[in-house]
């Protein structure tokens, strides 16, 4: 006996070696640090799943009823109570316990279906360790039907080893993390399952555990409550991610309204005043510097200049692609290439209304052709729209949603006459049943700078529709709701954020635009001086780095205007959130920072939101601090995944980590924290900051600007920024967080400069123009510091990580200052007691 039991745990302890060895190799390749405690306690789980999966096996099935034995029933209750608390408290511990007796669940209906696979269907199902060697009366034999239904079964349990825990995670996480990386986490976890389930088919489990009593369940309720479950989870599923991406409710902050979004203090302007012809020769020479140049730019400039020879330009670029059937094919993942189009159309009607017999009835054969299956394929329905239809809640379409581009194709092909007959009315029937731009909000929802302008554009191309459209007052552009319709709300956004010294600006995506374009755009449209000022300084910047404009729909003729330099300060800036179809409440965007207008002010900018379709973890953290150059910066550099589809292979949006970005971290808890000590993907700080942060406090001053921002409730953590800006001086942020006794936390920066440090204090750069970042002694000691070779401007090189040596608590004083304002510790803790 002793010697039988012996044999069974070297087979117990065998078997654990497959399924082990996988996930140390998964964390092998995720490019983890081996750790020896980690690589036990994934031993022990698997040990644990084996015991409880050879133990609670022994399932019947047959037409009068599923047999359960009460071992298996006795592992479902723990599942169950441990999942109970798992709800209630999040505790990764009852994480760890549900996780376990579902593995051990699967591996025990596996092994109950093998059995079934060697002696047919039994009323209660002959187990392997059954002393009996007869096979019971109405025993069947083995058939290949019944083969094949057993190895399907084990394909489903295998595939639900990996989708269900993934799937729990996510919805525990506010569907933080990419899809297409949970989904391939999913895939890794069903290739641990299926592991575990060979691993216990080849060796023999103990004996006598098919011969205990069994729960008997009738096989109708057993499949009516089956399919309960599985439609009952997968729709609370899909609607906890339809839900995910904002919420219907957002912190207010006094003196905030739909129609005063902002709040700005005043500094001095800036005494410049561009002349309104004179910044547009200068765009159009930008323009025509672009070595890029398409249809576009010669298009533009060729309405700017009233040059033939750009009119040519434009006909024979534009040819050239009809010909090809450019953005005629399937989309694929990029469905943007709808805002390409529509702009190519816009340039078509204008230039041919400009240059008059510039295309002959051969050239507008071909033309009508290829806008009739454009046209076409914009509203065919492919495989990216049923995504979008299930994160928007919508019926599947094929104009892409996303800042509006297909409603902005589909206007200008039905106000400019180039839709085809069978077409128009599907056209129009799309657009009466979304009517979005500035009927709607005055700001994209995505939380990235270079959509804004993109969306102005469709906004633009959307009203070219609604002027022409009909003989009612409430869509014409010179009716009383035109102020309405144009706020200057959607340009003021652009400038309220724009750097000092009109270089581009960028974040949560791999490319940074200038506003030379769209701000004279602004001008045109408003008639306010501070964005033609605003497209002047963008073009300053360009042309003293050699850099170009891309061609701006709506800026073809100049304006007599006289520009004024804006003299807004520091600005609360709230904005429209939702989806580009679900209009949501007025929510936190961001808090912008500044002490003046001139190229060499200091500007810093705080992000608010983790909300809208292309969001990235930003919650609470430093997106940018600039002085002539960037100082603090998001690490926004990240290797395309070629075995994407290319619309999700870029680094942005949720791809990027929360601690890749200046701000606080936490440790993941319950089934985050599981997944992560299973697979190692990602690391092992939470992804899943709140959707906004709430302001408690914003003042302005003639030199001193001030706010209160809190993050409330990531995972128990309560995470309170509080900011000192003064003007032309030192900058200090006050960082405090509480969280659970047993949790850790830590304060990343991403920081641009030489690194050379001296004392306390990291000195970003030397001379006039010094820059230094410091932080007291104690901070120092628990302080991770990494420098490396500065790659570009826009790529931070050094990365400082602060891990709290208390647990649940956190406190951190930063400096950053120049050589003359030199803060002392003494100084620091000063201004972290300022009045609120």
């Amino acid at each position: 006996m002793i010697r039988l039991q012996s044999l069974h745990l070297v087979h117990y302890l065998i078997g654990s070696i497959l399924p082990w060895g996988y996930l140390e190799a998964i964390h092998l390749l995720m490019q983890n640090t081996w750790d020896w405690k980690g690589a036990l306690g994934r031993w022990l789980f698997v040990l644990a799943v084996f015991g409880g999966g050879w133990w609670g096996q022994g399932i019947g099935f047959h037409k009068d009823g599923w047999f359960f034995p009460w071992r298996f029933v006795l592992l479902v209750a723990t599942g169950l109570v441990a999942g109970l608390v798992y709800a209630i408290t999040m505790e990764t511990t009852a994480a760890w316990v549900m996780t376990g007796a579902f593995y051990a669940l699967l591996v025990s209906a596996v092994l109950s279906v093998q059995s079934v696979e060697q002696v047919g269907n039994l009323p209660y199902g002959l187990q392997p360790g059954n002393p009996s060697t007869q096979k019971p009366p109405g025993a069947k034999h083995i058939t290949p039907h019944l083969r094949k239904s057993a190895l399907i079964c084990v394909l489903i349990i295998t595939l639900l080893g990996g989708i269900l825990p993934v799937a729990i995670e996510q919805i525990e996480t506010n569907f933080a993390e990419e899809e297409f990386f949970s989904a391939l986490k999913a895939l890794v976890l069903s290739g641990f399952a299926f592991l575990c389930f060979c691993s216990a088919r080849i060796l023999k489990p103990p004996a006598g555990l098919g011969t205990c009593r069994r729960f008997k369940v009738p096989t109708l309720i057993g499949v009516v409550l089956l399919i309960i479950l599985i439609a009952w989870g997968t729709w609370g599923f899909v609607r906890a991610y339809q839900h995910s991406f904002y919420s219907l409710e957002a912190p207010s902050f006094p003196g905030i309204t739909p129609e005063t979004p902002f709040i700005c203090g005043q500094v001095t302007p800036e005494p410049d005043t561009p002349d309104g012809v004179e910044v547009f020769r200068r765009l159009v020479k930008r323009v025509e510097a672009n070595p890029r140049k398409g249809p576009e730019e010669y298009g533009m400039l060729a309405l700017a200049t009233g040059e033939r020879k750009w009119a040519e330009a434009f006909r024979e670029s534009l040819l050239e692609e009809a010909k090809a059937g450019a953005f005629t094919g399937p989309a694929h993942s990029v469905k943007s290439v709808q805002f390409s189009a529509a702009r190519r159309v816009y340039y078509l009607h204008k230039v041919a209304k400009a240059f008059p017999g510039l295309f002959s009835e051969g050239d507008w054969v071909i033309l009508q052709g290829w806008l009739a299956a454009i046209n076409r394929r914009a509203l065919t329905v492919e495989w990216v729209d049923l995504m979008y239809a299930l994160a928007f809640s919508k019926w599947p379409e094929g104009p892409y949603e996303n800042q509006e581009n297909g409603a902005g194709l589909l206007a200008l092909l039905e106000a400019y006459g180039f839709s085809p007959q069978d077409l128009s009315p599907r056209n129009r029937d799309y657009l009466l049943r979304n009517r979005r731009g500035w009927f709607q909000r005055f700001r994209v929802t995505d939380d990235a700078f270079v959509y804004q302008p993109e969306w102005i554009t469709n906004a633009l191309f959307q009203m070219e529709f609604w002027s022409q459209y009909g003989h009612s007052e409430d869509v014409s552009l010179h009716s009383p709701l035109a102020p309405r319709l144009l706020p200057l709300a959607s340009f003021n956004w652009l400038l309220l954020q724009s750097l000092p010294d009109g270089a581009p600006l960028g974040y949560n995506h791999p490319a940074r635009h200038s506003l030379a374009g769209i701000a004279y755009l602004g001008a045109r449209l408003t008639g306010d001086p501070r964005f033609l000022w605003l497209s002047a300084r963008s073009l300053d910047w360009l042309e003293a780095n050699g850099g170009y404009a891309f061609a701006q729909p709506g800026t073809e003729e100049p304006i007599e205007l006289k520009g004024v330099s804006p003299a807004e300060g520091s600005c609360l800036i709230y904005g429209d959130s939702g989806l580009p179809n679900q209009k949501g409440p007025l929510a936190p965007d961001k808090i912008v920072f500044r002490d003046g207008w001139s190229p060499q002010s200091t500007y810093m900018l705080l992000n608010l939101r983790f909300a809208g379709w292309h969001r990235y973890k930003a919650t609470n953290t430093i997106t940018l601090l600039y002085k002539g150059g960037p100082l603090v910066i998001d690490k926004l550099r990240g290797e395309p995944y070629r075995w994407l589809p290319r619309g999700r292979s870029l680094f942005r949006d949720k791809r990027i980590p929360r601690e890749n970005l200046s701000g606080l971290l936490v440790s993941k808890t319950g089934m985050a924290a599981v997944l992560y000590g299973l697979t190692g993907f990602g690391s092992p700080w939470a992804q899943d900051p709140p959707h906004y942060a709430k302001v408690e406090h914003f003042e302005t001053g003639d030199g001193l600007d001030i706010s209160r921002t809190v993050i409330e409730n990531w995972r128990g953590w309560r995470h309170t920024r509080t900011i000192y800006f003064h003007h032309n001086g030192p900058i200090v942020i006050v960082d405090e967080a509480e969280g659970p006794s047993r949790s850790q936390a830590a304060l990343v920066w991403y920081l641009v400069g030489e690194g050379q440090q001296e004392g306390n204090i990291l000195w970003l750069r030397k001379g006039p123009s010094a820059v230094g970042v410091e932080f007291p002694e104690e901070v120092w000691a628990n302080m991770d510091v990494e420098v490396h070779p500065q790659k570009g401007e826009w790529e931070p090189n050094i990365k400082l990580l602060y891990r709290s040596p208390q647990r649940g608590r956190l406190k951190v004083t930063t400096v950053f200052h120049n050589g003359v304002s030199h803060l002392s510790r003494q100084g620091a803790r000063k201004h972290s007691r300022c009045r609120m």
